[in-house]
């Protein structure tokens, strides 16, 4: 069994690469037709892009979940004991409130099971 002393999850890759590719594109059409209004909207979905790949939106711990913004601070804080956390419909569930839903997170939901088993355990 892998032990953690907590999770990182982050977005799915898929919209940030998108994102890039758009920055990508943007910048080329900018310096095909010169610097435009546009070209500050590729630099905003560039930097949103890279924030996307690099940060974690949500960090698991042994006694809370903490949401992330992509600079990093803490929006909320849940924390719980491990009889209150149910994993179901791909959606981790904290008292009967649903906090993290695998729609956008990059979730490894066997792995995110085996960590809540290894808190219950200790």
């Amino acid at each position: 069994m892998i032990q953690h002393s907590n999770i990182e999850i982050k977005y799915k890759k898929a919209l940030p690469v998108f994102l890039f590719l758009c920055s990508v594109f943007i910048f080329y059409v900018s310096s095909v037709a010169g610097f435009s209004l546009n070209t500050i909207t590729g630099v905003i979905l560039l930097i949103l892009s890279m924030l996307m790949l690099t940060r974690p939106v949500v960090i698991i711990t042994s006694n809370n979940i903490q949401m992330m913004n992509l600079l990093g601070i803490t929006v909320k804080n849940y924390p719980y004991i491990p009889e209150q956390i149910l994993i179901q419909d791909k959606s981790i569930y904290v008292d009967g409130k649903k906090v993290i839903s695998s729609l956008w997170l990059d979730v490894n939901l066997k792995e995110v099971k085996e960590f809540f088993l290894m808190i219950e355990q200790q």
